[in-house]
């Protein structure tokens, strides 16, 4: 199974594409999504989309996974625009007819590296010892974890007797 695994995010937002099996996730591909700064809102919603599609079309997943959204009250404005982020990305999954997937940081974290309040520094320094590979950036790392998450629960629900 092919999915690609995404770190929302307005100015850089990192994707991994990952061949799920057993309870592995496999590196395929991973990148960076960068809208330009000077760049509207839907410019850079447009932008995002338009690179997720092309991934799509190249390595046909069968879902996307992304991270949950949390909220902290000194960045309101922050999470308004990152769940537009998503929201843009979770219609993106319905019109290519992709099964969605989210997990909080935390419950990515922990499926990972066996803790939850670790760093994105700690996750890419993870991420590139067990693949054996430098990772572009804690984003793509992010996403990374976000396909091992899901590859563990795919594992258990299957078993579990489940999906």
């Amino acid at each position: 199974m092919i999915v690609i695994a995404v770190d929302v995010g307005i100015q850089v937002c990192g994707y991994a594409v990952c061949a799920i099996k057993s309870a592995n996730a496999h590196i395929v591909k991973e990148g960076q999504i960068k809208p330009s700064r000077s760049a509207t809102l839907p410019q850079k919603l447009d932008c995002i989309i338009e690179k997720l599609e092309l991934e799509v079309k190249e390595y046909k997943p069968s879902a996307i996974i992304v991270e949950k959204l949390y909220s902290h009250h000194r960045h309101p404005t922050t999470m308004g625009v990152l769940a537009q982020v998503k929201g843009v990305v979770a219609l993106f999954t319905y019109r290519w007819g992709l099964d969605y997937f989210e997990f909080s940081s935390t419950r990515a974290r922990k499926s990972f590296l066996g803790r939850g309040n670790v760093n994105s520094t700690q996750v890419k320094k993870m991420a590139e010892n067990i693949t054996g590979q430098q990772f572009e950036s804690v984003h793509t790392a992010d996403a990374y974890s976000l396909a091992v998450a899901f590859a563990h629960e795919q594992k258990l629900g299957r078993l579990l007797g489940k999906k």
